[in-house]
């Protein structure tokens, strides 16, 4: 049976990527997945809970030990993940900082990728979304607003997912939305879609593919429900992780003593002030996050 999970990074932030991935195994049942994890020493949980600002090395152990499994190779550069997950070089061109991702080596924090014995789940791939803040502005501008546009992002993950066989998919719950038949309508096209359950902690829908029953869960906290929903929460993190370190060092390179961010809404506003107002009028639309649709 194809499992797989479904999970962002990056939704709150007024600077930086929306980063969305889609990882995918093939296991006898969603039991043997969990069970299966549950014994083996991979550190895989929700990336808030590995993730420390200012020390990458948690996160980018079990981030770069999931690509590896799932892939069969470490990514050697920033951009041959960024790669894996959809992104192209024409999506960096235009902004200089990113100009330095083919060169930016993994790892690059003092961390120790391991190699994951799960017996009983073969791993199929990984898949992505990245939106820079261009792209994500111009698609507030057109009259989506941000929860649309994730909703957009996931729905192509799912569109693009192998219906051959059986399969179940776990998305941790987009904020506090509810209802989500529509979009698995949309992505699966012809499909009938069922409800099996639409509560405050979950939202289930039933469709029947052309082997088998297809079932996608949006969990609130769903990456605790499957440690691939977790995995994708993890890489995810650290794509953003990653954009936000080129960035950073750019602008501290161009004045040293600038104190790096994260990119979160307050810090954000700070980090702006303190950058050089040429660098803050030439670099606009590059940087910051259009929240509401221009008139």
């Amino acid at each position: 049976m194809l499992c797989m999970g479904i999970d962002e990074a990056g939704y709150g932030p007024t600077l930086g990527p929306l980063c969305v991935v889609s990882v995918q195994a093939d296991c006898a049942d969603d039991d043997t997945l969990r069970s299966t994890f549950a014994a083996a020493a991979t550190g895989v949980r929700d990336s808030k809970q590995l993730h420390r600002p200012g020390d990458l090395a948690p996160l980018e152990t079990v981030a770069r030990s999931a690509v590896g499994w799932l892939v069969g190779a470490q990514p050697a550069t920033a951009a041959s993940l960024f790669a894996l997950l959809g992104e192209q070089e024409e999506d960096r061109g235009q902004a200089p900082w990113m100009a330095g991702a083919a060169e930016l080596a993994l790892p690059v924090a003092r961390s120790h990728s391991q190699g994951w014995s799960l017996p009983g789940i073969r791993p199929l791939g990984v898949a992505g979304r990245i939106v820079h803040p261009r792209a994500y502005s111009r698609s507030i501008g057109s009259g989506s607003n941000k929860a649309e546009l994730e909703l957009e992002l996931v729905s192509s993950l799912l569109a693009g997912m192998p219906r051959s066989g059986p399969s179940t998919t776990v998305v941790d719950r987009l904020g506090g939305r509810r209802y989500y038949r529509d979009l698995v309508q949309r992505s699966w096209g012809n499909a009938l879609v069922l409800i099996e359950e639409e509560g405050p902690l979950a939202s289930r829908y039933l469709a029947e593919g052309p082997g088998g029953p297809q079932r996608v869960a949006f969990l609130v906290d769903g990456e605790s429900a499957s440690p691939l929903t977790a995995i994708a929460s993890c890489i995810a993190k650290y794509a953003r992780e990653l954009h936000m370190l080129l960035l950073n060092r750019w602008f501290v390179q161009r004045q040293p003593g600038l104190r790096p961010t994260a990119g979160y809404p307050e810090d954000a506003k700070r980090w702006l002030a303190e950058i050089a107002s040429a660098d803050r009028l030439a670099f606009a639309e590059l940087l910051v996050r259009t929240e509401r649709a221009r008139p």
